[in-house]
């Protein structure tokens, strides 16, 4: 024993410390030195949290079954028996902490054992840590361990007995069809199922959502409509359209659409299209107002335009489209007063 390199011997079994290096060596593999709590616990139990306790469960499990073939060998190696063996090892991974290991029964032709571990390192890691996931490191040993010695597929149980001062657990292991990899494929598939299942129901709502949406906006956007062109009935037979705003070709379309079906629908005779209120008319929307003009005529109505601006003018010469018998008013009041007859004498005038 040098002091940078102290080391021992226990049950056949070297430690030795490399301080040099920061290492430690138990059975000569590099090993590293944890308290079971806070350490590990702290280590372990956000992993269970974010994936959940059955698939950590698995996870740990088959990850401690994949060094069980040399587990296997030490246990031949040490007894001439499975059983003495199986003890033997037991003694010796206890010196690491794993807890102490029995075994009352062990039943080849049966394909039965019962493995009891005392103070179980993964159930003193629990103890005082408020979260509980059982033994699946140890589990996954005795699953591996034990299929080979009896050459056949087989399941450990796992009970925990005791969570006192000294937990225990015990392992009843059994022929089985199943296996750890095919439990970690059962579990991944219910849950991506699952997360499937969840995702089409939020795809669902958030459809139904979108829809509910596009209902409310075209709503308002009718209501927008109806508000910056109403179609007003004044007389009748006398249809009223007060445009406001900017008109576009997209504005302008619907617009001479819905007056169309209102002088179908109500038989007008006469519509005054006010132009007053527009801010801005672009060269397709005055070919949108001279269409509609015309369409008015084919229904056999008379369309008189009212607030014709300079601008809109210049726009109409500029495009060689013409108003031609189309009776236009300054303003909406002179425009009413010709149609509806509201001026001095009985008789009502038409245009």
């Amino acid at each position: 024993m040098t002091q940078s390199r102290p080391s021992l011997t226990i049950d056949d079994v070297p430690i030795a410390w490399r301080f040099d290096d920061g290492d430690l060596l138990f059975g000569g593999l590099s090993s590293v030195l944890f308290w079971a709590n806070p350490s590990l616990f702290r280590m372990l139990s956000p992993l269970v949290e974010e994936i959940g306790t059955d698939l950590f469960r698995l996870l740990v499990a088959r990850s401690s079954s994949l060094g069980t073939a040399e587990d296997y060998r030490d246990v031949v190696r040490l007894g001439e028996t499975f059983e003495q063996g199986f003890l033997s090892w037991g003694r010796l991974v206890s010196m690491a902490g794993w807890g102490a290991f029995e075994l009352p029964a062990f039943e080849r032709a049966a394909c039965a054992a019962t493995v009891r571990v005392r103070n179980a390192w993964e159930l003193r890691m629990q103890a005082a840590g408020g979260m509980r996931w059982g033994c699946p490191f140890l589990q996954g040993k005795v699953i591996g361990i034990f299929g080979r010695a009896l050459e056949q597929r087989c399941w450990a149980d796992e009970h925990i007995v005791s969570e006192g001062a000294e937990p225990v657990v015990e392992f009843r292991v059994h022929a089985s069809d199943r296996t750890i990899e095919d439990e970690l494929h059962r579990l991944r598939l219910a849950r991506l199922r699952a997360r499937q299942a969840e995702l089409t129901q939020h795809m669902a709502a958030a459809a139904l959502e979108l829809r509910r949406k596009d209902e409310e906006v075209e709503q308002k956007e009718r209501l927008i409509r109806a508000l910056s062109a109403p179609i007003i009935q004044v007389w009748d037979g006398v249809l009223a359209v007060p445009l406001v705003g900017v008109l576009s070709r997209e504005r302008a379309a619907p617009i001479c659409e819905e007056l169309l079906d209102r002088v179908t629908s109500m038989s007008a005779t006469h519509v005054l299209l006010d132009l007053t209120g527009l801010s801005e008319v672009d060269a397709a929307a005055t070919g949108q107002i001279a269409a509609i003009v015309s369409s008015l005529r084919l229904l056999g109505a008379r369309c008189a335009v009212v607030g014709l601006s300079p601008q809109l003018a210049r726009t109409m010469v500029e495009l060689g489209i013409s108003f031609a018998g189309v009776r236009t008013y300054q303003t909406l009041a002179d425009a009413l007063r010709q149609v509806v007859g509201l001026t001095r004498g009985p008789a009502r005038r038409s245009f």
